[in-house]
């Protein structure tokens, strides 16, 4: 693959992938609405865009089977445009972060390994988003719970997704807001004092999407309470170690923690985290 030195060192590396449509819907909207200009390098099959420090890539494989772009890029952190998947189909703006909780491969996931997670990119994207809700009718705009891969990038790994059919995948429209949201949210480079760890809910976590929109806490992992029972002091620890912000708190859903609400208290304790009740 003809690359960029491995020396290149941008701010922010974003992810299309040529055989993922909303992807290259929301690439469109990059290069036609923000400036992104080809650099004449080819990465794969396309040439690298550029706009200020910031590259945008396309990669020739699957979204969540990259090559190795650590090998090409030294970024902040990758953030990566992809579909959503629903079989409710409604139309979602999503955002997420990378892990695999199980001892299984899943979806580009190695078994038992975390994504490197900035939370402030999480949090400021969702907000940019919502401040532009009133663009975009009849979407619903949230985090997803930590789930599928790439898991083992050496930078910080977001999810910026439009769904959930193919009918928003090429909805210009949506992805003009992301587009928006997205340089808007990068640009600001806000810090948030306060990071948690967050468990309990569903994969679509609305007390931990009320907390990011509406309170003073960052999250990393955010771990579904179908995940709970795979948590141990290996994997928490490993979240903390991933997390580009030391995170002192820890947010329960309490009900949605169910028959594991006690172990991640204990958890909490042992890593002198303070836990929150969501």
């Amino acid at each position: 693959m003809a690359a960029p030195s491995p020396t290149s060192s941008p701010t922010f590396v974003l992810v299309a992938s040529s055989r993922n449509m909303a992807s290259m819907t929301i690439r469109s909207a990059l290069i036609e609405g923000h400036g992104f200009e080809s650099t004449g390098i080819a990465f794969g099959s396309s040439p690298l865009y550029q706009k200020g420090s910031t590259i945008l890539a396309t990669i020739d494989t699957e979204i969540i089977e990259p090559p190795d772009l650590d090998a090409y890029f030294r970024p902040q952190a990758y953030v990566f445009l992809s579909t959503h998947r629903a079989e409710s189909g409604i139309p979602s703006l999503t955002v997420h972060t990378t892990g695999n909780f199980t001892d299984r491969v899943v979806l580009g996931a190695r078994p038992r390994e975390v994504g490197v997670i900035d939370p402030d990119l999480q949090k400021n994207y969702l907000i940019a988003l919502n401040e532009r809700r009133s663009r975009l009718d009849g979407y619903e705009m949230t985090i997803e719970a930590t789930h599928h891969g790439p898991t083992s990038l050496r930078r910080p790994v977001l999810f910026v997704e439009l769904g959930s059919t193919e009918r928003q995948w090429g909805d210009e429209r949506a992805a003009g807001v992301i587009a928006d949201a997205l340089m808007a949210s990068l640009a600001s480079g806000k810090r948030w004092e306060k990071v948690a760890l967050a468990f309990g809910g569903t994969h679509y976590p609305q007390k931990f999407n009320s907390a990011l929109l509406g309170g003073e806490y960052a999250l990393s992992a955010v771990v579904a309470k179908h995940y709970l029972e795979w948590i141990d002091e290996a994997i928490f620890g490993q979240i903390i170690q991933k997390t580009t912000q030391f995170p002192r708190y820890v947010l329960i859903d309490w009900k949605g923690a169910g028959p594991h609400r006690e172990k991640i208290i204990s958890l909490s304790r042992q890593f002198a985290l303070e836990v929150i009740r969501a």
